[in-house]
């Protein structure tokens, strides 16, 4: 049996990568073909939860608190250990694996090219290169990796046009079978038990509050929209993000005249996993489901929905709107099932609009091909 290491999220992490080990890890281990060692950014090496995963998962920083304490004093030590750097050649020397993927954003991986051992087993840098000009490093390091995969078809172009044509486009993997448009009286009770009128109309957008994602022009188009078509049923902006970080979201919507009333945002208990869908007023409430204090806050990268959980979630949405200017994978309009939607946008790897053109985890399996 062929030994895999998967450098990249946990697969139990709620992001982009996180889904996409989640994905295709999970269909590699049903196959019972490979043995699988999932390297986990930004996670202690022996932490607890990591041992959840039917897979061996071990993080990628040091248990031993001092040794933290010293990569610490320098940022940029720092971040490459929380990306991998600092243990990699202890894992590979232990774990001996058949085969290596880094999978990250580029600066998370061309740690691992120069390496003695990068060669010498079969190695795959797959990264998403999600907006351009492409930046240097990628471009540098392309000669030096054989297994270069781009999830963006744009950024794989790019390098071809500077003479590095073994690059591929190899998309993110994603599995659908969570996500689907529920019946109309599902969709009902679930506005019912949110306290949301059974007839107002929602535009939802998910994504991560960070500075590069389009809210302000999100903000903006509503409020230019409803100038214009002046809705006589209520609307409302619902935004499953973390409110903690990026955007200051109600300051910007005062500036376009709109109401706090008018956004509505996912928040997610801590100790019972259950959501609701209201207004923003602050994080660690108390949860109306459990009645725990102190528990329930905006949906993050640590805390957040499960798939069938966030399948509901798009079913609030009367629809989805994903402006952006650049994107490697946009993984919510992969997911879009909605009647209408919107996403408006100047780049992008991959931008699939309806489910049954969806690639499944088992697809990019077969696409992998490891022997």
């Amino acid at each position: 049996m062929k030994k895999l290491l998967f450098q990249t999220d946990s697969s139990l992490a709620k992001t982009g990568f996180g889904r996409n080990a989640k994905a295709l890890l999970s269909y590699l281990y049903k196959t019972k073909k490979y043995e699988i060692v999932q390297y986990c950014c930004g996670t202690d090496y022996s932490n607890p939860l990591l041992k959840t995963t039917p897979w061996k998962s071990i993080g990628t920083l040091p248990d031993d608190p001092a040794e933290r304490r010293r990569i610490g004093q320098d940022p940029g030590q720092a971040r490459l250990a929380s990306y991998g750097a600092h243990l990699i050649d202890k894992v590979i020397k232990e774990e001996k694996p058949d085969f290596y993927f880094g999978v990250q954003d580029i600066w998370g991986t061309e740690f691992a090219v120069g390496k003695p051992w990068f060669d010498k087993i079969n190695s795959v840098i797959w990264t998403t290169l999600d907006s351009l000009p492409i930046l240097p490093t990628a471009i540098a390091n392309a000669p030096k990796i054989k297994n270069y995969w781009i999830w963006s078809s744009f950024a794989t172009k790019a390098l071809h046009e500077v003479g590095h044509k073994h690059v591929k486009t190899v998309h993110g993997c994603i599995e659908s079978d969570n996500f689907y448009r529920l019946d109309d009286k599902e969709r009902l009770n679930l506005r019912k038990r949110n306290n949301i009128e059974e007839d107002a109309f929602i535009i939802g957008f998910v994504f991560r509050n960070q500075l590069r994602k389009s809210v302000p022009n999100l903000l903006e188009g509503y409020a230019k929209w409803k100038a214009e078509n002046k809705p006589t049923k209520k609307t409302y902006l619902l935004f499953h993000t973390y409110w903690k970080e990026g955007w200051g979201i109600h300051k910007l919507a005062r500036e376009y005249g709109i109401e706090k009333s008018e956004i509505l945002t996912t928040h997610v208990c801590k100790k019972c996993g259950d959501y609701e869908i209201k207004g923003y007023d602050g994080e660690d409430k108390n949860c109306p489901r459990c009645f725990s204090e102190k528990t329930q806050v905006t949906t993050n990268v640590g805390y957040g929905v499960r798939e069938d959980q966030l399948n509901e979630i798009y079913n609030f949405m009367d629809v989805y709107c994903h402006p952006f200017t650049s994107g490697g994978q946009e993984i919510p309009i992969i997911y879009n099932f909605m009647d209408v939607y919107c996403h408006p946008f100047t780049s992008g790897g991959q931008e699939i609009h309806s489910r049954s053109e969806t690639n499944r985890a088992n697809y990019f399996g077969h696409r992998l091909q490891l022997r």
